[in-house]
């Protein structure tokens, strides 16, 4: 009995990973990502493209559903006690996953354009700085 019960247990885990990366790829869509990972050179990132807001997407709805949903307090290892949690997937758990995973997926976007618009404001500065330099240096000749 307890063998089934993780299985099911470990069913679940999965099936909400797997809506969590759909809600992932929903977001790669919704922000124009459906690129391949790559370095971004110029801006000095790294871009994971849709394949890490599908995993981030899954990885997220995986966590919450681990923290917060019905199978919170399931015991997966060890001596079973009459009051553990029955192990249950209700439709608001997956569809619940998948609106997480959409979130991951948009928490990786933003953190990604964040580090890209301080690159950009970096060489800015630098490039107004050297500016400024120049018209002195002209202004003096």
């Amino acid at each position: 009995m307890l063998q089934s019960g993780i299985a099911d247990a470990w069913g679940m885990v999965l099936t909400v990973f797997a809506s969590g990366c759909v809600g992932g790829l929903v977001n790669a869509v919704l922000a124009g990502q459906l690129e391949l990972p790559k370095r971004d050179t110029q801006a000095g990132v790294y871009r994971p493209g849709w394949l890490g807001n599908l995993l981030i997407g899954g990885v997220a709805a995986a966590v919450f559903w681990g923290l917060y949903g019905p199978m919170a307090s399931a015991i997966l290892m060890g001596p079973a006690n009459a009051g553990g949690a029955a192990a249950i997937l209700r439709v608001s758990d997956l569809v619940g996953a998948l609106l997480t995973g959409v979130g991951g997926g948009r928490l990786l976007t933003a953190e990604l354009e964040k580090r890209v618009l301080a690159r950009e404001t970096q060489q800015f500065e630098r490039t107004k700085n050297e500016l400024v330099l120049t018209v002195k240096d002209l202004i003096q000749r």
